[in-house]
């Protein structure tokens, strides 16, 4: 006669095996791994390989650098840069350039030109501004000296390396120009917009006390042999002389650069 298994005799139910890995844990190994190649990445060979291709496609330009560091997935220091083009009245260069790319600035420069910092923000809105201060030296010739504080705004076209529409503010206290030419106390002020440059205002104290304002026909492909018109006053004690002045911008800087 049958009888009654207990329940407690019963087989028990197979249990069905476990993953070894979960969807968290799956996801935390894929972000483990991403993270550990971003950070151990040799950056600083990463950006050296961009950065040639970039002064390479700017040919005849010549952009040249001595070394990089401080390298991460967004950011380098670029030391001893220098940029010289064919026919330029000047070389510039900096001791050392940080760059910083991001979401919002889109790009931050920061660089020493000798003593003397600027700093750059630019925007995805096309947007930028410069403040800081820059060591004339940093043109890379021996007839410009003295230091410049400096403050500029504008915009560029979206979509287009065109400017739209932007301001800048110089001044300095004694700045040597080519020809010996010697100047105290000195501010320029310039506005661009619609194609052209207008000088709002310009001043000096030393060696003699001028105030003026004018315009320039900016050429963008011919920047140097731009025209313009200058108008203003002399001031020579109790005496005012009014004057006019025209001429094409590579004026002040003459035909090429001079070596360093």
């Amino acid at each position: 006669m049958p009888t009654n298994t207990p329940l407690d005799d019963a087989p028990e139910p197979p249990i069905a095996p476990t993953p070894l890995l979960g969807g968290a844990g799956f996801f935390a190994l894929v972000a483990g791994f991403v993270a550990g190649l971003i950070l151990y990445l040799p950056w600083d060979t990463v950006w050296q390989h961009v950065l040639k291709r970039l002064a390479a496609a700017h040919s005849p330009v010549r952009i040249a650098w001595q070394d990089l560091d401080r390298a991460g997935p967004l950011s380098f220091r670029i030391n001893g840069l220098t940029v010289e083009g064919p026919g330029w009245p000047v070389s510039p260069r900096v001791q050392w350039l940080d760059v910083r790319l991001g979401m919002s600035p889109l790009l931050t420069l920061k660089a020493d030109t000798g003593g003397r910092m600027l700093r750059l923000v630019f925007l995805d809105t096309g947007d930028f501004d410069i403040e800081g201060s820059a060591n004339l030296a940093c043109l890379g010739r021996r007839d410009i000296l003295g230091s410049v504080d400096l403050r500029a705004e504008g915009r560029f076209l979206r979509g287009k390396d065109e400017l739209e529409k932007g301001f800048i503010d110089l001044s300095g206290k004694a700045l040597q120009l080519p020809g010996g030419l010697w100047l105290g106390d000195t501010a320029l002020s310039l506005e661009y917009r619609d194609g052209g440059l207008r000088i709002r205002s310009f001043s000096l104290r030393a060696p003699v006390q001028v105030r003026a304002a004018g315009t320039a026909d900016l050429h963008p492909g011919a920047l140097l042999a731009s025209p313009y018109s200058v108008s203003g006053e002399i001031l020579r004690g109790k005496e005012t002389l009014s004057f006019t002045a025209e001429g094409a911008l590579g004026d002040f800087l003459g035909d090429t650069a001079l070596p360093e």
